[in-house]
């Protein structure tokens, strides 16, 4: 596989019908208590006809739906119709859909990323785009590397997962703390907002981080577990969460979570 460019079209028509039933949709629940409404299904539905469409001998792993999975094939897709279904189900900007690649040994390797209602964009919203040994691509055009410079450690802003309040004290952090819905907006929020320095989160699952991970490496920003060990997607692309906290964003961005969000002893 040389490109997954080819999705692209699929993922803007996507975001257009999120967007255009966006004010319709009504709210159910899984067994686990998460949100679900009819336009995550339909679009996991869409997303994955269009990937095994033009990806015929790839791996699928989607939120909506279970696929049987070949440990043997060289590419994996990761799909979130809807990331942030719970903003999206009320109206609000922060959501995302999300596609990850993983290579033959579970490397993030390219992503889309796309907010149609997300960004300074007077329509259409935000599309970042990575591709297989490419940089990314913020609506076609290359980043500024202006929009990664983080700022003095009093202005800095990170992106946090609407529960780490639960596990860790940010008392200590210097700067402002921010939460939009949406976990891929929040990994690659450092590469569109000049502030935000980076982001954590708690376990998610593969189709959670895996495009967004893409698009922030071919950066030169990282993700990885608080704990500093590498993510394995291995677990991960048989449907499990990642085994602990998350973190992403620039290197002085990670450093500052780490000293400044202490774990609540257990």
């Amino acid at each position: 596989m040389d490109s997954i460019k080819g999705l692209i079209p699929f993922v803007l028509k996507a975001g257009q019908i999120a967007a255009e039933r966006q004010r319709l949709v009504t709210r159910a629940f899984k067994e686990d208590g998460s949100i679900l409404t009819q336009v995550d299904t339909d679009l996991n539905a869409f997303l994955h006809d269009s990937v095994t469409s033009l990806y015929p001998d790839a791996n699928v792993v989607a939120e909506e739906c279970d696929d049987d999975f070949d440990a043997e094939r060289d590419y994996t897709f990761a799909i979130d119709p809807i990331d942030g279904t719970d903003c999206f189900s009320q109206g609000m900007p922060g959501w995302a859909i999300s596609i990850g690649l993983l290579d033959r040994e579970f490397h993030p390797v390219a992503g889309i990323v796309h907010g149609p209602r997300w960004g300074a964009a007077l329509s259409g919203g935000t599309l970042l785009f990575s591709d297989i040994g490419k940089r990314a691509l913020l609506n076609g055009e290359p980043l500024r590397p202006a929009e990664i410079e983080p700022g003095p450690a009093d202005l800095l802003q990170v992106m946090v997962g609407s529960n780490v309040h639960r596990s860790f004290d940010m008392r200590a952090f210097p700067g402002k703390i921010r939460n939009v819905g949406s976990t891929a907006i929040h990994i690659v929020a450092p590469l569109l907002h000049p502030a935000v320095a980076g982001a954590i989160f708690a376990p998610n699952f593969v189709w959670d981080i895996a495009g967004a991970h893409a698009v922030i490496t071919s950066e030169g920003l990282s993700m990885e577990y608080v704990s500093g060990r590498p993510i394995d997607y291995r677990p991960l692309v048989a449907r499990k969460r990642a085994e602990e906290t998350i973190v992403a964003g620039t290197p002085r961005g990670i450093a500052i979570i780490r000293s400044a969000f202490r774990a609540f002893a257990s």
